[in-house]
């Protein structure tokens, strides 16, 4: 793997062992899109199983089955998202790819980073048939975004859509419910304020 532009020691919690430990694992920014054709060979596999098994019990499919990451490899190469992922036990955990360049708030008069893309590794996502291995890691991937933002003079500001299954998610960050928007296939957007999402982070333990 070539070199991210940095790296960050993270911890998730071990769903396969009693007691569910607290493990470390890696948070890399600027994750190589070399790295999308080997973790989407993997999830892809992952996500079938997950769908097959969850007919069987009689649950909803998931509605993000059909993404593919290799095609998101074309816009990180050129610049326009960034890939954020975390890694443990020598497999990515979960991949965020956020826009570089901030987009106009709905909330305020400002602007927001904007978060076009997040995802768990199948076998982590809560509601299947299958207990997840890894749990945090949608929290660690949204929280980063919300660094980002501190970094970036943002505020702690960050904005996206939603998929209607991970709506409840969001709404558990403090995230402001905007609703469905009609220019983007009616899903729904959510807006961190500088204020939730302060608030947001240390209620998970980290500071602002």
């Amino acid at each position: 793997m070539s070199s991210p532009s940095s790296l960050r020691k993270v911890k998730l919690i071990d769903g396969r062992v009693v007691g569910r430990p607290v493990v470390e694992a890696e948070l890399y920014r600027d994750y190589p899109a070399g790295q999308l054709e080997t973790v989407e060979s993997q999830w892809a596999e992952a996500r079938e199983q997950a769908a097959a098994t969850g007919l069987a019990a009689g649950l909803a499919p998931l509605e993000h089955s059909h993404w593919d990451w290799r095609t998101k490899a074309d816009s990180v190469e050129v610049g326009r998202h960034m890939l954020v992922a975390i890694e443990c036990a020598g497999e990515a955990q979960g991949i965020m790819a956020v826009v570089r360049t901030p987009r106009d708030a709905k909330l305020s008069m400002a602007h927001v980073v904007y978060v076009d893309y997040v995802e768990s590794a199948p076998w982590n996502i809560k509601g299947t048939a299958v207990a997840p291995r890894f749990l945090g890691v949608g929290t660690i991937l949204i929280a980063d975004a919300v660094r980002l933002s501190l970094e970036m003079g943002l505020a702690g500001r960050v904005g996206l859509h939603s998929l209607p299954q991970a709506e409840a998610f969001y709404g558990r960050c403090g995230m402001t419910r905007i609703g469905a928007d009609p220019d983007y296939y009616e899903l729904t957007y959510f807006e961190f304020t500088d204020q939730q999402s302060a608030n947001w982070l240390v209620s998970i333990g980290e500071s602002p």
